[in-house]
């Protein structure tokens, strides 16, 4: 496996990763806990897999899927629910009995880093997968499947902090760290599909705009959630 296709699938995952480690100079993680966070997010790539392969078997979608409701399926049990549900076990794993987990923007921390160790073994694949055009597969997913899974992550880390430390609608933010992830993801990837499967290119340039809209509100979502928990945090200290 060529080095500059590892390199030009870890970048994005890398950079999206610095920024938010950026956010938190002030009170950082432990430098092992944020690599095994990203390692545990790698290997939950291998864990969807057993939660999408049952999916597949019991009929819930199929990859060659017809028609927005078979691409709407293909998008939630074989994306959506499986990914994001493996991603939250490896955060779990990572914050279950962590003594370092004591402000809200933690949650976000260590669930970005999760997700984007995700998003690295995911990019490997696809690149791997497109042959001669890796470069240019890589460009694509670096600007809209990577921010993507970032955005997602955020999503799950701002919940799960709100459901850990704020007694007020915790059972609401504990259905909300995972339904609010699943939903993001499977509209994203849904959207998407649909888009590339149509034949009328009038319907494609429509969905390509209602996808670029939504795209462009979830990385705001992104670093509204980031201010808020970051404004939070120093509220508490004050």
């Amino acid at each position: 496996m060529h080095i500059s296709l590892i390199l030009a699938a870890l970048m994005p995952s890398l950079i999206l990763t610095g920024y938010v480690l950026y956010k938190d100079r002030q009170r950082p993680e432990p430098p092992r806990l944020l690599l095994r966070a990203f390692v545990l997010g790698m290997f939950s790539t291998l864990l969807s897999t057993f939660i999408s392969g049952p999916l597949m078997a019991l009929g819930a979608f199929s990859t060659a899927p017809e028609g927005v409701i078979g691409n709407l399926r293909l998008a939630l049990f074989g994306a959506g629910i499986p990914e994001e549900c493996a991603k939250l076990f490896m955060l779990w794993l990572v914050l279950r009995n962590n003594p370092y987990f004591d402000e809200h923007f933690d949650g976000i921390v260590y669930a970005v880093c999760v997700g984007m160790g995700f998003a690295f073994v995911e990019n490997v694949g696809y690149l791997c997968n497109a042959g001669d055009m890796w470069v240019h597969a890589g460009i694509a997913r670096s600007i809209i499947s990577v921010p993507g899974h970032y955005a997602f992550a955020v999503l799950m880390g701002y919940h799960y902090s709100y459901a850990h430390f704020d007694l007020d609608q915790r059972d609401l933010h504990r259905i909300l760290t995972l339904a609010a992830p699943i939903t993001a993801h499977a509209v994203f990837d849904w959207i998407l599909m649909v888009s590339d499967a149509t034949s009328y290119p009038v319907v494609s340039g429509i969905l390509s705009i209602v996808f670029l809209y939504g795209f462009v509100q979830l990385q705001k979502m992104g670093r509204n959630s980031i201010r808020g928990h970051l404004t939070k945090d120093n509220d508490r200290l004050i």
